[in-house]
C-alpha cells in the first residue's frame, strides 16, 4: 500500500508498523467515577450518574462498546469511584469512595484516597494482565470530569479558565458558567502546582488519579498508550511530571472541542493524527483509531 495516498491514515499507519507485534490484540480500558462537582448541573447529564453510563457501555449501546464489540475488541470497565455501585461481573470493582466532593466548596478529595486511586491504576495492570495487548486505549467515564481536568490543566499550564474551559457533554451555554466555577475555585482551593497529589486532591477525580497510575504502569512495561480525548490528555500530562518518558509513549487520535485539549498536547510535545473534534469521551476516539489503524495494518501487510 502507497502511504503517500493515504493522508493522516498514513500518520496513524505508521505509528502502528512501529510496533514490535503490529496490532494484532488490544483493548480499551476505561476508568469510571463521579466527581461532586457535578452537584453544579452545567452536565446534560444528571448529577453522579455515571453508573447509568457504565450501564449502556455493558449492554452495548455506547458507541464505544458498540464499535469494540463489532471489531471482537474487548472494553474494559474499572469502577475506580462510581457513586452507585453496579453490580456486574464484568465490572473490576476497585472502588476507593462513593464519588469525589464538590471542589467549589472543599477539596474533592483526601490525599490518601488519590493515592490509592492511583495505586489502583498500577496494579489494574495486572488485574487485566495487560501484557497481552499489542496497544490500549483509555477513557473515562465521570460526569463532570472535564471541569476537573480543566482545573489541572489550568494549574500545571497557568492559562486562565477561559482558554481551558469547554461545553464538556453539554452545550455552549454553559462555558460562561463553568469558567465563572473554575475561577473560584482556582482561588479557593490554592493547588501547588508541583506536587501531582496535592492537585488531585484540590480538583479529584478518582478516574483521573487511576489513569495517572495507568499510564505510568504502561510506560514501564514499554506499552502504548492510544488516548482518547481532553481528559485523558491531562492525565498523560500528570503521569509526565513523574517519568518523562511518557510523552514517547502515546498516541494522540484525535482533536476534541475543549480549547484546553491544544495547549495540554503542546506540553506532552503530541500531535494529534485526526481533528475529528468530538467531545464525547468515554474512549470512543481511542477506540474509532485503533479500529482504523488495525485496518490498515492488516491492509498494509496483505501486499
Amino acid at each position: 500500500m502507497n502511504s503517500c495516498h493515504l493522508g493522516k491514515f498514513a500518520v496513524l499507519n505508521n505509528k502502528i508498523q512501529q510496533l514490535p507485534q503490529g496490532i494484532n490484540k488490544y483493548a480499551v480500558l476505561i476508568f469510571a467515577g463521579d466527581n461532586g462537582i457535578s452537584l453544579e448541573n452545567f452536565s446534560s447529564y444528571p448529577p453522579l450518574s455515571s453508573r447509568d453510563i457504565v450501564i449502556s457501555h455493558l449492554k452495548g449501546e455506547s458507541p464505544t462498546a458498540a464499535l469494540l464489540n463489532r471489531s471482537g475488541h474487548q472494553e474494559i470497565i474499572v469502577d475506580v469511584g462510581l457513586y452507585q455501585r453496579v453490580n456486574d461481573e464484568r465490572i473490576i470493582q476497585r472502588n476507593i469512595v462513593r464519588g469525589s466532593k464538590n471542589f467549589l466548596y472543599n477539596d474533592a478529595l483526601e490525599k490518601a484516597q488519590v493515592e490509592k486511586s492511583i495505586e489502583v491504576g498500577l496494579c489494574v495492570w495486572d488485574d487485566v494482565e495487560a501484557e497481552k495487548f499489542d496497544i490500549i486505549g483509555i477513557g473515562e467515564i465521570g460526569i463532570g470530569n472535564t471541569l476537573c481536568a480543566a482545573g489541572l490543566a489550568a494549574v500545571i499550564t497557568g492559562l486562565e479558565p477561559e482558554y481551558l474551559v469547554g461545553s464538556g457533554s453539554a452545550s455552549n451555554k454553559v462555558i460562561n458558567r463553568k469558567i465563572d466555577i473554575l475561577s473560584k475555585a482556582l482561588k479557593l482551593r490554592s493547588p501547588d502546582p508541583d506536587d501531582l497529589i496535592d492537585l488531585l486532591a484540590r480538583f479529584g477525580g478518582l478516574e483521573l488519579a487511576a489513569l495517572t497510575g495507568f499510564i505510568l504502569a504502561s510506560v514501564n512495561k514499554g506499552k502504548i498508550i492510544m488516548l482518547d480525548g481532553y481528559v485523558t490528555a491531562v492525565t498523560a500530562l500528570l503521569a509526565s511530571r513523574i517519568d518523562a518518558r511518557v510523552s514517547s509513549h502515546l498516541i494522540a487520535p484525535s482533536t476534541t472541542g475543549e480549547p484546553g485539549h491544544w495547549p495540554v498536547l503542546k506540553q506532552l510535545a503530541l500531535e494529534p493524527v485526526f481533528d475529528w473534534a468530538i467531545n464525547y469521551g468515554e474512549g470512543l476516539a481511542a477506540a474509532i483509531a485503533l479500529f482504523l489503524a488495525e485496518v490498515f495494518f492488516f491492509a498494509g501487510n496483505q501486499n
